[in-house]
């Protein structure tokens, strides 16, 4: 069975989280969520769609990404029916002081195909061991 177009749709949801995070849109980066979806971070965790929304207005407000751009890759994504996996990389660059790699870690994910649509279920972040705790 070719499970290109899944694992592209999977590819652009999870493409589209980092840069939300750096346009600063809360409603599309809580819509890529499903509605009892789970963020779980060494910084915050939320549970649901609204929570997911509150955590990250939260966050930008206080200034936790500001100046940073958020960027994954390379992703590992295994489909099942309407269920699949994704592994990925990430790395947050300073943008407005000296450039500079602030942070790096693994997203680990669990997806479900709903309406036609990939949405997180649930989503861990990870930090490298030398990674800075913020953005």
């Amino acid at each position: 069975m070719d499970m290109t177009a899944d694992v592209i749709q999977i590819t652009e949801s999870l493409n589209r989280h980092q840069i939300y995070i750096d346009l600063q849109d809360a409603d599309g980066y809580a819509d890529l969520y499903t509605e009892d979806g789970r963020y779980e971070s060494p910084f915050t965790s939320a549970t649901g769609r609204a929570e997911i929304r509150r955590m990250f207005t939260d966050l930008r407000d206080q200034g936790f990404t500001a100046g940073k751009r958020h960027m994954t890759g390379p992703i590992m994504i295994d489909v099942n029916g309407t269920r699949a996996t994704a592994r990925s990389w990430y790395w947050v660059a300073e943008i407005e002081q000296a450039p500079a790699v602030h942070a790096t870690g693994t997203y680990t994910d669990e997806l479900h195909k709903i309406d036609g649509h990939w949405k997180i279920a649930h989503r861990v972040q990870t930090l490298d061991p030398s990674a800075t705790r913020t953005g």
